[in-house]
Order: structure tokens, then C-alpha cells, then sequence
């Protein structure tokens, strides 16, 4: 049982006649005490809100500092995604690349075998066309030989 600011100051003693105590400051002392114990109680009441209103604080803080580790791990884990399927990205990039680029070599390998090709053939061709011209220019030299003599083939002097 609490014993409160009003009981104190409504208590009673009995007064002995021998030895008693002087009334006026027993009642004195136990009004200064009601109104200690009065303050005592107020502050413990406001402490005790403030008190409340701290822990209501701290769970508010305590909650908002775990939301705020859980968006750090995810956007920890959603970096991590990102930066893994940026590298999948670039890889994927490199192989397109290096295969456009082996397409490409491979079309000028073609392409110069294709033209070496060609050379040889016009290379052919020309020695063709030189015996040709060769052999057409003996046939005409031994006609005219026939028509004119021998000595046609010889400048005069």
C-alpha cells in the first residue's frame, strides 16, 4: 500500500502526557514531508512519461534504423545484380564483337584469296595473250617472209 502526500498529512498520533511530542512540529515536519513526498511523486510521474515517451522514441529509431539496414542490404544485393549483369552485358558485347570481328577477317581472307585468284588468272591470261600476240606476229613475219623473200625480215642498208 502507497502511502500518499494526503495520508501524511492527515496522520494522527497519540500524545502521551509524560513524554509527548510538541503537535504543532509533528504537523509541521509531516506537511514538509506530504510536500516532499508530493514532489517526489510529480517528478517520478513525469519521469516516468518522459520515460514512455523515450522508449516510444527509441522503438520509432530502433524500426527506422532496421528498415534503413534492410534497404541497405538490398541495395547492396541489387549493386551487386546490376554490376554482375553489367559484366554478363559486356561480356556478352565482347563475344558479339569478337565474333562481327572474326566474320569480318574471315569475309577479307575470302576476299584476298578471291582477288589473289583473280591475279593468277589475269597473270595467265596476259602470258596467254602475249604468246598469242607472239605467235600471230611469227605467223605474219613468215608470210611476209614468203611474199617478200627472206631478206624482207632485214632492213636495207
Amino acid at each position: 500500500m502507497r502511502i500518499s502526500p494526503l495520508d501524511i498529512r492527515q496522520q494522527q498520533f497519540t500524545v502521551r502526557m509524560l513524554r509527548g511530542f510538541d503537535k504543532h512540529e509533528v504537523d509541521a515536519f509531516l506537511d514538509d514531508v506530504a510536500d516532499d513526498y508530493e514532489t517526489v511523486l510529480k517528478e517520478n510521474a513525469l519521469l516516468r512519461e518522459q520515460l514512455a515517451t523515450l522508449e516510444e522514441r527509441s522503438r520509432g529509431l530502433a524500426e527506422r534504423e532496421r528498415a534503413l539496414q534492410d534497404t541497405l542490404v538490398t541495395t547492396q544485393k541489387l549493386g551487386d545484380e546490376m554490376k554482375a549483369a553489367a559484366r554478363r552485358e559486356a561480356e556478352l558485347h565482347m563475344r558479339e564483337a569478337e565474333l562481327r570481328g572474326e566474320k569480318i577477317v574471315e569475309g577479307a581472307r575470302s576476299e584476298e584469296a578471291k582477288i589473289r585468284s583473280e591475279i593468277q588468272s589475269l597473270r595467265r591470261l596476259r602470258r596467254q595473250l602475249v604468246e598469242d600476240l607472239r605467235s600471230t606476229l611469227e605467223s605474219y613475219y613468215r608470210m611476209m617472209a614468203a611474199d617478200f623473200g627472206e631478206d624482207a625480215g632485214e632492213p636495207k642498208g
